[in-house]
């Protein structure tokens, strides 16, 4: 039997007073207004996902690849929105001569070190089917133009021989090219020495005062901010015998560093003649070592023993024969200011047999 409702004295359900309808509104809205006003990290700890500003962003710029990729495959016009502005650029496929392209600084990659080893990666498949994807370059007044995306692959098709690059070219207002070119090249990781070498650039150009001030605006630990200052002021001389900067370790910096102070000529020759022996790889196409063995050798290289003391007496001077030719140099060491001096006599020699000698000095020196 159906259960009935209870009955007043007159027979009809007993309803709730005007009284109880409005307490029963006043607590529904309460209620409603206390879920609303409930922070983000309450609610993910309840298990409800809460998008960022900063997934959003991400979100937003893998739309706008997706968006690109998909315009590039259709060879045609491509218009973008700009990260910074928000305006909407319309680019357009050309085909421009590679000695009209420039790569900004604002790129980040060290273009000098982009060669046939640091480019093995894609280097053979742009020489055998050449370029597949086009790249973003912006126009400039002078005629010329700035890459904004792949200066690794823009170096790749110089290095294959590719007269014509393949790009999509727009007006990217000023504004927006850094932005654009950061968000373009994210997905080809900067070396730590390359990411150091933005972090010093930052700081000469006024943005931090100092490398500590840089750490807490970007979060680095105090640890992190030692290693790239150590990084940043490591000669190029060191990150050219990878194979491509990406192989340093973050520490490579202060293990430098710590070498340098201990026997920093022993250090520049074992470098130097790793330098020529990385370019005798490439020449040959041969493999070459990894960042293990080449740490190693530098180490190996100041642990070696110190060189004899060959300091001449006071006014009696040495003879050397120097180099094939057995070029005559004179070591001598004067008695009133104790200067040492190297004399070369060039009489009877070519020009070539005396600067063959100049270039062994000033190798020695480090000056080339």
């Amino acid at each position: 039997m159906a259960k009935r409702s209870p009955k007043t004295l007159d027979g009809l359900p007993d309803l709730p007073s005007s009284a109880d309808i409005q307490k029963r509104h006043e607590n529904n809205t309460l209620r409603t207004t206390t879920e609303n006003k409930q922070s983000p990290a309450f609610r993910a700890s309840q298990g409800e996902k809460i998008a960022s500003s900063w997934d959003k962003l991400n979100l937003q710029l893998e739309e706008e690849r997706a968006a690109r990729i998909k315009a590039e495959s259709k060879a045609g016009i491509v218009t973008i929105k700009m990260p910074v502005t928000g305006q909407l650029v319309e680019f357009t496929q050309q085909n421009i001569d590679v000695n009209l392209i420039d790569v900004p600084s604002a790129n980040g990659r060290f273009q000098g070190l982009l060669d046939e080893l640091s480019l093995s990666d894609i280097l053979p498949s742009i020489r055998k089917e050449g370029q597949q994807r086009p790249g973003y370059l912006a126009p400039k007044p002078d005629g010329r133009f700035d890459s904004l995306d792949g200066s690794r692959r823009l170096a790749a098709c110089r290095l294959a021989g590719i007269e014509k690059y393949i790009a999509l070219v727009g007006d990217v207002p000023d504004a927006d090219r850094e932005k654009f070119s950061q968000n373009e090249n994210k997905n080809s990781a900067l070396s730590h020495w390359e990411q150091a070498r933005i972090y010093g650039s930052m700081i000469e150009r006024g943005d931090y005062k100092s490398w500590n001030n840089l750490g807490g605006a970007l979060d680095l630990s105090p640890v992190d901010v030692a290693r790239y200052k150590a990084l940043f002021e490591l000669p190029e001389l060191y990150p050219a015998l990878f194979t491509t900067p990406t192989d340093m370790q973050k520490t490579f910096g202060e293990e430098i560093s710590s070498l340098r102070k201990k026997d920093e000529f022993a250090l520049v020759a074992a470098a130097e003649d790793l330098k020529e022996q990385r370019a005798a790889a490439i020449k040959n196409g041969a493999q070459w070592k990894d960042a293990g063995d080449i740490l190693k050798l530098l180490k190996s290289a100041v642990r070696s023993k110190p060189a004899k003391n060959v300091s001449v007496p006071l006014g009696r001077p040495k003879l050397y024969k120097v180099g094939a030719s057995k070029v005559p140099v004179k070591h001598s060491r004067s008695r009133t200011s104790g200067a040492i001096n190297f004399q070369i006599n060039p009489k009877g020699l070519s020009d070539a047999e005396v600067a063959a000698v100049e270039q062994m000095i000033l190798k020695a020196l480090g000056q080339v």
